[in-house]
């Protein structure tokens, strides 16, 4: 038989319950019953919010903008761009009218067998590749500085007494491309300039070939399997 609760244990069990009933009751009219807000005072200053940053960006374009200042900002931005294309700044090559030339042999030994997309040995390691014999040179590249106008007369006379393609290293390609539209050229009229671009040319030539232009004017043309570059104007008048 177990043993029955005393007295002291049944009271405190009835004064538990009673507590848990009281607190149930508490929490249901907070809950339930109608809320009052009570004053506390102020305690610090007050501040209004802070504006949206995108609002304070609309208000600063829309002021720019009524005041001509944008405007004047895209203008100048857009004449910048343009004055870039037109005039691109030069590659940093000496002029050297001296006639100088070199011969350089273009051939690759290769360190490893080099297989197509799928999977054929196309040339096996030790082999010597020419790439001028798969690949040649069709015409002959000028190097000139467009800002010297001898430089530019000399090209023009080249290029229209053999296949050849000018190629700026300094000047307005667009500029020169208008002057000349007029001049016969090869099979047709009108002498079409390029720029080396970010030295794009010359440096392929250095990374693929191993072949440094170092000065302006100069010619490049296929000379057997080689690479021929005469520097100064060879028959320049």
């Amino acid at each position: 038989m177990s043993a029955r609760p005393s007295n002291i244990q049944r009271r405190a069990t009835r004064l538990h319950v009673a507590v848990g009933q009281i607190l149930l009751a508490s929490i249901l009219a907070l809950l339930q019953g109608p809320s009052r807000a009570e004053d506390l005072g102020v305690k610090a200053g007050t501040y209004l919010p802070d504006p949206d940053g995108r609002d304070e960006l609309k208000d600063a374009v829309k002021q720019r903008q009524q005041s001509g200042a944008l405007d004047g900002f895209w203008r100048s931005y857009r004449d910048k761009v343009l004055n870039a294309i037109r005039h691109p700044a030069p590659l940093p090559l000496r002029t050297v009218y001296a006639p100088t030339s070199e011969l350089h042999r273009v051939a690759f030994t290769m360190p490893n067998d080099f297989v197509d997309q799928n999977g054929k040995v196309v040339a096996h390691k030790g082999q010597v590749v020419e790439p001028l014999a798969i690949l040649p040179l069709t015409c002959t590249l000028i190097f000139i500085d467009g800002r010297d106008q001898q430089q530019v007369d000399w090209a023009v006379r080249f290029g229209q007494e053999t296949r050849a393609k000018i190629i700026l290293t300094g000047g307005s390609a667009i500029e020169l491309r208008e002057k000349y539209k007029q001049a016969p050229w090869q099979a047709g009229q009108g002498v079409p300039f390029y720029l080396d671009q970010r030295a794009m040319i010359i440096n392929t030539l250095e990374r693929m070939y191993g072949i440094s232009l170092n000065s302006v004017p100069a010619t490049l043309r296929q000379e057997g399997k080689g690479l021929r570059i005469d520097y100064g104007m060879r028959g320049a008048r």
